[in-house]
């Protein structure tokens, strides 16, 4: 996607935390709408739990392999209105206009790392009434619609150095010979928990298509007594109700049971930690 200009207004995907039961989520469209009628708006989602920085973080990072040259518009905000900066990022082919909170970082880092950043609190893009309250209407629409028209963001924000950035940081998994300590990262609407273990970490594991492994977790009464997981490929590699670990969609080991909720079965979230051993 060029900065100056393009033949048509590049996609801008959308996510936010705003749900689908108030307006927040129409109006910030409706206002790009106003400005870039043009624009295609993909809903990413709208679903993330409300302040979840790391699962909207995730998921932008999750569809960047998938995505043309776009305009990534992110709102999970629970800093907004205070002196947080509004930014927006050159990422390789990508923009991503969101809050400097660590939600943009990842993406960024999956497009190829930053390029330029901005700061975009002050944009001369911004709408002329804003409220301290919703940036993701007054601000981020703006700014996301004018930069999928083409336009340079150095005319829509201030310069900033890339190091300055809010970076998310992620815990780091422990392998060893025989054991591997994993942290989850996230549960999705199934119950499923993605763990912070990469398939390019995998292959240096004693974890094969087939092998049995006992989870241990000190955080869970479910899981402290050790429980018995195979690592499949698929959920129908496993009886219906048995757990399994498995690569999932995004790359990272996943803890599931088949046609079940793992999450409310070992009664486990996010930051709580396990222990794989082989059976």
């Amino acid at each position: 996607m060029a900065e100056d200009s393009i033949d048509r207004p590049a996609p801008i995907l959308f996510l936010t935390d705003f749900g689908h039961e108030d307006e927040f989520t129409g109006i910030c469209r409706t206002v790009i709408d106003r400005i870039a009628p043009q624009t295609k708006v993909v809903d990413l989602t709208h679903g993330i739990e409300p302040g979840d920085i790391r699962r909207g973080a995730l998921a932008l990072a999750a569809a960047i392999p998938y995505s043309a040259p776009a305009v990534f518009l992110a709102v999970v905000d629970p800093g907004v209105g205070t002196d947080r900066r509004a930014i927006a990022i050159r990422a390789g082919l990508h923009h991503l206009v969101g809050p400097d909170n660590g939600l943009l970082w990842l993406a960024a880092e999956a497009a190829g790392g930053v390029d330029r950043a901005f700061d975009i609190s002050e944009s001369p893009a911004r709408l002329e009434q804003t409220r301290r309250t919703f940036h993701g209407r007054d601000i981020f629409s703006p700014v996301a619609a004018r930069l999928a028209l083409g336009e340079d963001p150095a005319g829509l924000g201030v310069e900033i150095e890339a190091g300055d950035l809010k970076r998310l940081e992620l815990p780091v998994a422990r392998v060893e010979e025989r054991l591997i300590e994993v942290t989850v990262l996230v549960r999705d609407r199934y119950g499923n928990l993605a763990l912070n273990l990469g398939s390019d970490l995998i292959g240096r594991t004693f974890l094969r298509p087939g092998t049995k492994l006992r989870i241990e977790a000190g955080t869970s009464d479910g899981v402290n007594d050790g429980v018995e997981v195979c690592f499949a490929e698929a959920f129908g590699d496993v009886a219906e109700g048995e757990p399994l670990l498995y690569v999932d969609s995004s790359d990272s080991l996943s803890l599931a049971i088949n046609r079940g909720d793992a999450a409310a079965a070992f009664d486990l979230g996010p930051d709580d930690q396990l222990l794989l051993r082989p059976a």
